[in-house]
């Protein structure tokens, strides 16, 4: 199958004839993570009237290469995903909106004064970022099929769904993703097991489970119970619902997530996991609330990572939200430990296959 899968990522940047560089033999091959420079927001400082730090992807990927763990060549480039690939779960209306209307945009970003901006310059400084992050998840998911993992250093965007985008999400990439994965593998890979573990609930997804009739999505949901979106009607597509209450630290966070993993695995059998990692939980982020310490992120994660493992099925990771001044140190920090812990690197720099770790 890898070579027709390959084919079926043309559009994404991935094809028959990168097949066998895509993990080669010898020292520095491609690892299953996507990124690119375009998805850092940069608009006159604009983008510093938001909380959310536009350009942390790049820190991310620099703090990674400090530690050695990886190269940039060895990153593979998120290609922006097209209006058509867009349409496949959005509406025409809705996709041709954010094409545009500066307005439009203004509204996803929560940055009124964006509006007043001709559109042109709207959508190269700040709507295409966002369709390279749809493309980079919908890509990532893919390579996931090849080593039992991948990671996109940035997408998540949990709150757009098929009509609607809110909060800097404008596009429902997790659904974009699933359903190119299971053309890609015609149907062999259906069922799929969404963990979301950003503070905020992931209502986009969770309408267009709804809107799509998605029985084959199990969805778990663990998110603050005061915050921000608070949608009802959305949560009746979650399958665990966990609500916690602000100021939830390490211990009590941890065993939130602990029974609601048991729960989702015995309840569901996946073909493949979809992680939303948003790290807001972090203590000091001003729209999360909690108070979860760096290393209690990075126990998450694991816990997250070993359950992959354990039922050897392939996970793909996105960043999502995280709104802290260091937020994304501690995003790198735990992306660098999962590298470590199962040792998904070896020492000349190829990926290694998840099933590998003990």
């Amino acid at each position: 199958m890898e070579h027709g899968l390959a084919d079926a990522y043309t559009d994404l940047g991935w094809g028959e004839a990168a097949v066998e560089s895509v993990f080669p033999s010898g020292s520095h091959g491609r690892l299953p993570i996507v990124y690119s420079q375009n998805y850092n927001i940069t608009f006159c400082g604009l983008e510093n009237f938001h909380v959310f730090d536009a350009k942390k992807f790049a820190k991310v990927v620099k703090l990674l290469e400090g530690e050695r763990l990886l190269t940039r060549q060895q990153l593979w480039a998120a290609v922006e995903a097209t209006e058509e690939q867009l349409c496949d779960v959005h509406s025409p209306d809705y996709i041709r909106g954010l094409y545009t209307s500066s307005q439009a945009v203004a509204q996803v970003i929560e940055v009124p004064a964006v509006g007043l901006f001709p559109n042109w310059l709207i959508q190269n400084r700040v709507a295409r970022p966002w369709r390279f992050h749809a493309g980079g998840t919908m890509l990532a998911a893919g390579l996931a099929l090849q080593y039992g993992w991948s990671i996109n250093i940035g997408g998540g965007m949990h709150h757009a769904s098929h009509d609607s985008g809110s909060g800097w999400c404008a596009y429902d990439d997790l659904h974009l993703a699933l359903r190119k994965l299971r053309r890609a593998t015609g149907g062999a890979i259906q069922k799929c097991l969404l963990i979301d573990l950003d503070v905020h609930q992931g209502n986009g997804h969770e309408r267009d489970k709804l809107h799509l009739k998605d029985t084959d999505l199990y969805i778990v949901d663990v998110y603050g119970a005061a915050l921000w979106p608070g949608d009802d009607f959305a949560k009746e597509a979650i399958d665990v619902d966990i609500a916690i209450p602000l100021g939830t630290a390490d211990a009590a966070y941890l065993t939130a997530l602990a029974g609601a993993l048991k729960r989702a695995k015995v309840e569901f059998q996946p073909d493949v996991i979809l992680y939303n990692a948003g790290t807001d939980i972090l203590e000091g982020d001003p729209l999360g609330r909690m108070a979860v310490s760096a290393a209690g992120v990075e126990e998450r994660d694991q816990a997250v990572w070993r359950l992959a493992r354990d039922l050897r099925v392939p996970i793909c990771m996105v960043l999502s939200g995280g709104y802290a001044k260091d937020n994304w140190r501690v995003v790198g920090n735990s992306l660098a430990e999962l590298l470590r812990s199962f040792n998904l690197v070896d020492s000349d720099g190829c990926a290694q296959p998840l099933w590998c770790s003990s």
